[in-house]
């Protein structure tokens, strides 16, 4: 027996017994020795490999592997089953037990600025979070940056992707309800093919399905990989809500690709759980709508709540608008800028100061007390200091008669 080729996989690892002709694939490792062996064996007529047997077994168990070798043994008696399964177990032990290499750090790299799978708001290789009241859109946005990094397009705000498979992992709808709206969204930005991006039903919790999950990720190269919800992939886990939220962020962890979530709000508005999500994710972003009866379409404001690296953005505002035809089916899903001051109902919570008195000046030159009267739930002090700020940042200017006027620069 030749030593094997050993191919090393997210969450697996395959042995290729080339001068044998046959391929071990071992999953599901654990430190104490537990795994699933699968070994297929070269069929000779098309080059393809074809099962032999599969076991869940324990590779720290000297009476198991014997008992397994005798079994494999049917198969072929010419093969030291006991040698090739005494190099599978040491190594893959070797590989599971010794984590993950030590590095150093500090030199300087090749890239100081943040890496983005989606620029500016879902940063590469880090789990971004989108949470919100049920029934705003936040399904529809998630499909929509899915379309930007699968097909390489540019989307509202400028958002710039970088081009890369994704999966879509679904606990809340079904398979009918995401195809309907991914094509209607890909109609909106004029991608006029059948392709799309990896769509999954799941119903186990996240821990409980991690292995199968990352075999896709693995197998199919994904760069983004966008779990609807989280509220949903973490039910029926027991125990402290705090350790199931610690899971399904080390769950994340291992897929080692750029994650998008979409989670729920609480009474409060805040996100729904545990601050155990906060301190986790590494973005996140509070998802808010208008729409006001018969109206076929919705304004959102995007408020970034948290970003452990980089600075914070301002409120993003997007009118999303849906084309039906006369008999009411879902033809077109069109995602457009527009100003969140300019809002119906989200000005005042989703804008910062600064931004509606920039608003406000965009009517005409004025003085502090009389932003101050015409804006609702501010102070004349806070108008002062947010003047004071953009002036500083060359938007505004002091003029005559102690009022201000927008700076517009070519």
């Amino acid at each position: 027996m030749n030593i094997p080729e050993v191919k090393e996989n997210i969450g697996s690892i395959q042995y290729l017994f080339e001068d044998l002709g046959l391929k071990v694939n071992v999953e599901r490792m654990s430190n104490e020795g537990k795994a699933e062996l699968w070994v297929f064996s070269l069929n000779g007529k098309d080059g393809s490999y074809k099962l032999l047997h599969t076991a869940s077994t324990n590779l720290m168990s000297t009476s198991t592997m014997n008992g397994l070798a005798k079994r494999l043994k049917e198969h072929s008696e010419k093969i030291s089953w006991t040698d090739l399964l005494t190099y599978i177990t040491a190594k893959t032990m070797e590989i599971v037990r010794r984590g993950e290499p030590v590095r150093e750090i500090g030199m300087k790299p090749e890239q100081m600025k943040l890496e983005y799978t989606c620029f500016p708001i879902l940063e590469k290789g880090q789990p971004t979070t989108i949470y919100g009241p049920g029934g705003n859109g936040k399904s529809y946005l998630a499909e929509y940056i899915g379309c930007l990094v699968q097909f390489n397009v540019c989307g509202v705000h400028g958002w710039i992707p970088s081009a890369g498979n994704v999966l879509y992992l679904d606990w809340e709808s079904d398979y009918e309800v995401h195809t309907r709206r991914t094509w209607a969204i890909k109609k909106g930005l004029g991608i006029d093919t059948e392709a799309t991006f990896l769509y999954r039903y799941c119903s186990q919790p996240l821990v409980h399905d991690i292995d199968q999950i990352r075999r896709l990720v693995s197998e199919n190269n994904i760069e983004l990989a966008i779990i609807d919800s989280q509220m949903a992939a973490s039910s029926h886990v027991p125990g402290d809500p705090s350790v199931a939220i610690a899971q399904f962020y080390g769950a994340l962890r291992s897929l080692r690709c750029t994650t998008l979530t979409i989670d729920h709000q609480n009474k409060e508005g805040e996100l729904y759980g545990s601050i155990a999500k906060t301190n986790r994710s590494r973005s996140q972003f509070e998802l808010q709508k208008s729409q006001e009866p018969d109206e076929t379409f919705i304004e959102l404001a995007l408020i970034h709540r948290k970003h452990n690296e980089g600075k914070h953005l301002k409120s993003i505002g997007i009118k999303m608008n849906f084309l039906e035809d006369q008999e009411g089916n879902l033809e077109e899903v069109k995602f457009q800028d527009c100003e969140v001051a300019n809002i119906h109902k989200l000005s005042e919570t989703a804008s910062t100061l600064k931004d509606r008195v920039l608003n406000h000046l965009k009517s005409g030159a004025t003085t502090a007390e009389d932003i101050n009267e015409s804006l609702s739930g501010t102070s004349l002090n806070g108008i002062r200091v947010a003047l004071t700020r953009l002036k500083k940042n060359d938007k505004v200017a002091k003029l005559d008669n102690q009022r201000w006027g927008l700076i517009y620069n070519d």
